[in-house]
């Protein structure tokens, strides 16, 4: 399995720090975001990243550099970063990509438990899906009985809204198959002008007419996206702490 990065962004809502790092590398606890990732990954012996870059993207190379322990790094430039989405950022990776991948975005803060999770589902293709966290900012996920993906967005119809069973974590798995479908959708969708939209638009637009993508639970879970500086202050104040005390729980009982 293969490990893809989306860093690209620009992140704009917190202009005070991102002009000057990319959100990736904002600290909490100490380290870069994205440091909690790749230690996530090394955790669940996945042993290749491809990161996707553009905004201050020199930071992250500099960084992290080629290596992160026995996780070999390989970045691609999305030099449309400031005008395009993630979906179209993760389509730039398309000639690296040859495995199953998990698919991260750079801005989380989650316990390495998040990624056990979804690993660990029986599902091929498949979204981590967390408790709505009400910061006005969700990206709604509705379901089947049988946890299929029948609806998702951040402006779906208010009667959606209420039968949604949480919010997209930014985790993903998914396989070759799926992928080269996804890839496919999405570039009919670039030759209509549609560059700035987000790859799990993509995902579930994909999934109405090929495979299915389904929703893995993890209600219980200490996450945060971190867009906003109210974001970061909760990541700071709650969601750390949360996530330190359990592993200091686990490493307790093993």
């Amino acid at each position: 399995m293969q490990a893809v990065i989306l860093a690209a962004g620009i992140g704009t809502r917190l202009k005070t720090k991102t002009d000057r790092i990319p959100k990736g590398l904002i600290e909490i606890g100490g380290n870069p975001l994205l440091e909690y990732s790749l230690k996530a990954l090394l955790h669940n012996r996945i042993s290749e990243v491809i990161m996707i870059v553009g905004h201050l993207h020199e930071d992250i190379k500099r960084r992290f550099g080629t290596r992160y322990y026995d996780l070999r790094i390989e970045y691609v430039h999305n030099p449309k970063y400031a005008s395009t989405g993630s979906m179209y950022s993760l389509a730039t990776a398309q000639d690296l990509i040859e495995d199953d991948i998990i698919l991260l975005e750079s801005d989380l803060l989650y316990e390495p438990r998040a990624m056990d999770i979804l690993l660990n589902s029986q599902r091929k293709n498949a979204l981590l899906v967390v408790g709505l966290s009400g910061s006005g900012d969700e990206v709604y996920i509705c379901t089947k009985d049988d946890d299929q993906i029948v609806e998702l967005g951040k402006y779906i119809p208010e009667s959606s809204r209420k039968n949604a069973i949480g919010e997209l974590a930014g985790i993903s798995k998914f396989q070759p198959a799926f992928l080269e479908c996804l890839f496919r959708q999405a570039q009919k969708d670039f030759k209509k002008g549609f560059f700035h939209y987000h790859y799990e638009e993509c995902v579930f637009n994909t999934s109405l007419t090929t495979e299915p993508v389904y929703a893995v639970l993890g209600n219980d879970l200490a996450w945060i996206e971190i867009d906003t500086e109210a974001d970061l202050k909760r990541a700071q104040e709650q969601v750390y702490p949360i996530m330190m005390e359990r592993t200091k729980q686990k490493r307790g009982s093993g």
